[in-house]
């Protein structure tokens, strides 16, 4: 069932999926990554809710969640976004599926609400991003850039950013392209995505991920243009409880290229 909550000028748009087992169900909350939405977890939801109640985000301003240039956009506003949903709903205590920009998000949800996080699922997680002063700089002042943002993904098409992301370009349907385009549609959105990237503080640093002591499992593809994957071996070094997998032929969008896999790993890690 599809819901909203309002959280500061945010619309947050939210899905909840019941488990079916409902003898002892776990929380899980999934995190999507940058110009994705909830759709991409859609292979992994019908398994997952065998024994966990699913709630999938739409991470504002992606998927059918506002889209509002004036709003703030960091990952920090994003995590309270997220625990405020979680209080609305009464849920104490989850486990995060994160993926790209919903890894980062997820470790930030572990690194300042340690005590709620009960397992870390990390799925080609963004780290080690630096901010970057001048080229926030650079995007706020110029009014052109949301205009330059519009024809770079039109003149790239939804197509060509799958094929970068995925190994194998047959996984890509029409049903897919559809669903990533539609977004896209409503011109607030790049602006939004300009708002977005200024707001853009960098990824936790090392002092800080050496903090985290929640069970994380990170998954991520060899092949993987968008984030290397030795990037996996990084976070080995910072996080006290973390294991790596690795996938041969399998790129950035893992919800899509391995579903299934994901899913064997992240149950039996949940039974433990």
């Amino acid at each position: 069932m599809t819901n909203y909550i309002w959280y500061k000028e945010h619309s947050i748009c939210y899905e909840i999926h019941p488990a079916t087992n409902i003898s002892q169900p776990n929380y899980l909350v999934l995190l999507h990554g940058f110009l994705a939405s909830k759709y991409c977890f859609r292979h992994l939801i019908p398994s997952l809710t065998e024994n966990n109640h699913i709630i999938s985000i739409d991470i504002p301003p992606f998927g059918k969640s506002s889209k509002n240039k004036n709003n703030l956009y960091t990952y920090d506003h994003i995590v309270k976004a997220i625990f405020f949903l979680l209080d609305q709903l009464k849920i104490n205590k989850v486990s995060i599926i994160g993926h790209s920009m919903g890894g980062q998000i997820a470790l930030r949800c572990s690194y300042y609400y340690t005590e709620r996080i009960k397992k870390l699922f990390l799925l080609a997680p963004c780290s080690f991003m630096h901010p970057s002063p001048l080229f926030a700089r650079l995007i706020s002042s110029n009014p052109l850039i949301p205009v330059i943002a519009k024809k770079f993904l039109k003149t790239k098409g939804v197509f060509e950013i799958l094929r970068q992301c995925m190994y194998n370009d047959a996984l890509i349907t029409e049903e897919m392209l559809e669903q990533y385009k539609e977004p896209f549609k409503d011109e607030a959105i790049y602006r939004s995505i300009m708002t977005w990237l200024k707001d853009h503080k960098g990824d936790l640093v090392e002092e800080q991920l050496i903090t985290i002591k929640t069970p994380c499992s990170i998954f991520w593809g060899t092949d993987d243009l968008i984030l290397p994957y030795e990037l996996g071996y990084d976070l080995l070094k910072c996080i006290q409880n973390a294991k790596l997998y690795l996938f041969s032929e399998v790129g950035h969008f893992l919800p899509e290229e391995i579903p299934a896999r994901i899913v064997h790993i992240i149950q039996g890690e949940l039974k433990t």
